[in-house]
């Protein structure tokens, strides 16, 4: 769905006439029975250390139209609305946490009044704790907006339920996040108290920080390397390592000019007084073979339990589990369903969270559903694609839910289906009679000139299966459906299921056209979703995690490479201006939609290429192997599915 709605401009304070001129976000009816949730806006306390500038005003023009919108009941800040932590390890030490939100919130003042104006709309407004503000007193947070309502359980969290029947539970969703959940127990003996909430994540998000303010320099770091990989039966030096490992992935890529014994932490907050090197905290090999960081978070693993007790978890994992889902946002859907979805104490439908920065949409079945409401930060480089989403939920005898993107230019975007993720033990058991055919255009050319396309039976969701079929007639025969009388195409869909509910179809076209010379071939691709029935149901950011690595996969030259009306060798001057060429179009919005997984165990991905014969394409195939190191887990089954394939 699509609302195209003109932008209006808007600076960075607000008053009661800026609203008056501003339309709803939609057309709502008189019945208050939506839920609006946003979160991680970042909000910082000068503007050169704030991740949103750019976006404050769009986000103060929503907050008005939000106030216009009839069916609307409450708002939801569900996290990191202030940010103490984007700061430079050379921002100026200081003692005063109180002062510090204060000032930012000063900074932020258009912002502030924008929200005390959607109280006086009739909106609820409610905040809950995320990481980057898990120190922000709540008095503090009140004296700014006086009718605001705090969901706050424990020292740094809170979950907020609402909901017609309590049905729908919205937190951050650090609580579950090693890095970024409140700490006030790994540090106790070191500092003399049990105040230092500030987890490892506050001193890593410090020092990359510092890296992106920098100019993401690429400085040579000797870090300490750990040689000897323990068992894995011996589960707490096995979860020591794996905490090591992803420190050094992350430790290798931010590498900002700062030397590591060099003392950059200067803490005098939150229970620490006292400078730290960022060798303090790096896990290493210590004297007696044991695995840990030497000075901050010494065994962090033998305190997760502890962690998780005082900062209320419902259902406790383990740390080399918590640790291993830190980077993969699955992870945070399955504590969703662990914590409430799926927990028999709880009864609730709908479970938000933000933190991860990356929307998402997770039907688990039975009228349950997960979302994540993404970020309003300017560079999303979690998820590029998106910035300035939110999350709506429809409270009554149903639950409805869906996430949404707010554009420059006023326009609100459902994306539910592009950022939709079906459980996939519920898309087993609704895909499990699925059959393909396929059929023929009747009366349409010979045996040898013949326009085919896919035709898919067996779905549960006869509404979904309508919906689908007629999306892959209209993709497989478009170029018949508007052709002119006198040509006539060869048209052959292949397809397969890859990731679960994806069918990727690639359709292989000739065209014969009366008095032309030779005939026109092309090749044309999209994925669809048997869940939902949507094309464009994914690009290739939702599989490949590190987008830097896959350029350096192209700029290696670790792929082949067709060109259409090339013939012979392709000279090595030519291929390497097309690696160049296609690494310039990943960061391009079309050139995440040109891909599919196709024959031989390969992901095939299209360039525009400027020395092309015709200025059409580039065709480029990357063995899935090549792609193991860099794929995120959503992308490892389609790796193996491609495998099977190829075999």
């Amino acid at each position: 769905m699509m609302i195209s709605l003109a932008m209006l401009p808007t600076g960075c304070s607000s008053d009661n006439s800026a609203s008056n001129n501003v339309e709803a976000l939609w057309d709502g009816g008189n019945t208050r029975n939506k839920v609006v949730a946003i979160s991680d806006i970042h909000l910082g306390i000068e503007d050169k250390y704030s991740e949103t500038l750019k976006n404050r005003p769009i986000l103060i023009e929503f907050l008005q139209r939000l106030q216009k919108t009839n069916d609307v009941r409450e708002l939801v800040i569900d996290g990191d609305f202030l940010d103490e932590w984007f700061l430079p390890v050379y921002y100026p030490s200081y003692t005063d946490q109180r002062q510090f939100y204060k000032d930012a919130i000063a900074n932020n003042q258009g912002v502030i009044d924008e929200l005390n104006n959607v109280i006086n709309s009739g909106i609820k407004l409610v905040y809950v704790p995320g990481n980057h503000d898990m120190t922000l007193e709540a008095d503090v947070l009140q004296e700014a907006i006086p009718k605001l309502v705090q969901a706050r359980d424990a020292q740094g969290l809170g979950t907020y339920y609402t909901g017609d029947r309590n049905e729908i539970a919205i937190e951050h969703g650090h609580r579950y996040d090693v890095f970024s959940a409140p700490d006030t127990v790994t540090n106790a003996e070191l500092c003399g108290n049990a105040n230092t909430i500030l987890p490892a994540g506050y001193f890593y998000a410090r020092y990359a920080a510092t890296w992106v303010l920098e100019g993401r320099p690429k400085v040579e770091k000797d870090l300490p390397v750990v040689t000897k990989v323990p068992d894995q039966s011996d589960v707490d030096q096995y979860g020591a390592y794996i905490y090591y490992s992803l420190l050094k992935d992350i430790s290798t890529r931010m590498t900002p000019n700062e030397n590591l014994d060099e003392e950059i932490f200067d803490m005098h907050i939150s229970g620490f007084d006292d400078a730290y090197s960022y060798l303090d905290f790096y896990p290493t090999q210590q004297a007696d073979g044991t695995i840990s960081a030497p000075v901050l978070f010494r065994n962090i693993q033998r305190t997760w339990q502890e962690r998780q007790i005082l900062n209320k978890v419902k259902v406790t994992n383990s740390f080399t589990e918590a640790v291993a889902g830190t980077v993969n946002w699955d992870y945070y859907a399955a504590q969703a369903k662990a914590q409430y979805l799926d927990n028999p104490n709880e009864n609730v439908d709908v479970v938000v969270f933000g933190h991860t920065h990356v929307p998402m949409y997770c039907d688990t079945g039975n009228g349950k559903y997960y979302l994540n409401d993404g970020t309003w930060i300017d560079h999303n480089t979690d998820y590029p694609d998106a910035t300035r989403t939110f999350a709506v939920i429809t409270t009554g005898d149903e639950t409805t839910a869906a996430i949404y993107s707010y554009s420059e230019d006023g326009s609100i975007t459902d994306i539910t289906s592009s950022v939709s993720k079906t459980d996939e033990k519920n898309t087993a058991n609704s895909l499990e009679n699925v059959a393909f055919d396929y059929k023929a255009v009747e009366n349409y050319g010979d045996d040898a000139k013949q326009a085919r396309y896919v035709e898919v039976s067996g779905l549960k969701d006869n509404t979904v299966q309508e919906k689908l079929n007629k999306e892959l007639k209209d993709f497989c025969l478009s170029p018949t459906l508007s052709s002119e009388s006198d040509t006539t195409y060869d048209i052959m869909p292949v397809f397969e299921v890859v990731g679960g509910d994806l069918l990727s179809v690639r359709v292989y076209n000739t065209a014969y056209t009366a008095g032309a010379a030779y005939p026109v071939n092309s090749i044309r691709t999209q994925l669809f979703s048997l869940t939902t029935g949507d094309k464009n149901a994914g690009n290739i950011w939702d599989f490949i995690k590190d987008k830097n690595a896959f350029k350096q996969l192209v700029l290696d030259g670790k792929l082949g490479m067709t060109a259409a009306g090339v013939e012979g060798e392709i000279p090595k001057d030519l291929k390497s201006e097309a690696y160049k060429k296609l690494v310039e179009c990943i960061d391009t919005s079309e050139f995440a939609k040109q891909f599919y997984f196709g024959d031989g165990g390969n992901l095939n991905v299209w360039c525009e290429g400027k020395n092309h014969a015709t200025g059409d394409y580039w065709l480029f195939d990357i063995p899935v192997t090549e792609l193991e190191n860099i794929a995120s887990d959503r992308l490892l089954p389609i790796i193996e599915a491609i495998k099977k394939l190829s075999n």
